[in-house]
């Protein structure tokens, strides 16, 4: 698993089934176009099953609007200019009312290719590209869901257990009056916040949420203790003893309470 990680991504891997299912759907219902659905997948594919649901939302909603636009005007002059122009500012105008921006773009496609391009019926073109989006769409989120899934806390406690292991010879360096680097601790905080960030919007059940808010206390736990231990870097122990005295415990009382949480835990588990 590991290798795979490294060399290959598992969104890689995920975006190849969510392709492959596509065009393996799109060829058992005898659709005539299955790279819609497959670009759907494509597109819609991303490192947490919160945001491919946004992103196939946004076709979905996108591919709908722009077709019944162009459905509407085709039947009124199919390949006017005039209306192709005003069907553009009409889906824009709904798309940002929505608050729908990422929509706008692939409502546009269809819109135009009802207008223009395509000699299907609009009717019949519009309905067959909202049916395309809503499959590719909805495979790209089942694959996400359920191959290698993001949502899983597991990596999360294994960054944050080792963060916590880091920081606890960090204190221990600095009550001995260590010069230490703050580098690496300052690295893992950035890489946990961008997964805490990720794992906010995410879609998942009550309980791995409760779960992750309390990963995110811990997390806020660690950067007080760090700006603690940075200020104690700042003190001349000799000439202030008190000041520092009292930031190296604020420090480690800081994380006598991380410790106490995590006895819990595991006394919970038990």
């Amino acid at each position: 698993m590991q290798i795979i990680r490294q060399n290959i991504g598992l969104r890689t891997i995920k975006t190849g089934i969510a392709v492959m299912l596509s065009i393996i759907v799109a060829n058992l219902l005898d659709f005539e176009y299955p790279f819609f659905i497959a670009m759907t997948a494509l597109i819609s594919m991303d490192k947490t099953m919160g945001n491919s649901l946004k992103m196939g939302r946004n076709r979905v909603v996108g591919t709908f609007l722009g077709a019944c636009i162009g459905i509407a005007l085709a039947y009124v002059d199919r390949g006017n200019a005039v209306l192709c122009g005003l069907g553009m500012i009409m889906l824009i105008m709904i798309c940002n009312r929505l608050h729908l921006q990422g929509s706008i773009t692939i409502g546009g496609i269809v819109l135009v290719a009802i207008m223009v391009h395509t000699d299907k019926t609009p009717l019949f073109y519009g309905f067959h590209r909202t049916l395309d989006t809503l499959i590719g769409a909805f495979l790209s989120f089942v694959v996400n869901a359920t191959v290698f899934p993001f949502a899983t806390v597991k990596r999360l406690d294994e960054m944050m257990l080792r963060l916590w292991d880091k920081t606890d010879l960090l204190v221990k360096e600095l009550k001995d009056q260590q010069i230490v680097s703050f580098d690496e601790i300052k690295k893992d905080m950035d890489e946990i916040g961008i997964e805490l960030l990720l794992y906010h919007n995410e879609f998942m059940f009550q309980k791995k949420r409760d779960y992750v808010k309390k990963l995110e206390k811990h997390y806020d736990m660690g950067k007080r203790l760090l700006l603690e231990a940075e200020i104690c870097q700042t003190i001349d122990a000799e000439k202030h003893p008190e000041v520092f005295d009292y930031h190296i415990q604020n420090a480690l009382n800081i994380y006598d309470m991380y410790i106490e949480e995590l006895q819990s835990k595991y006394k919970n588990a038990g």
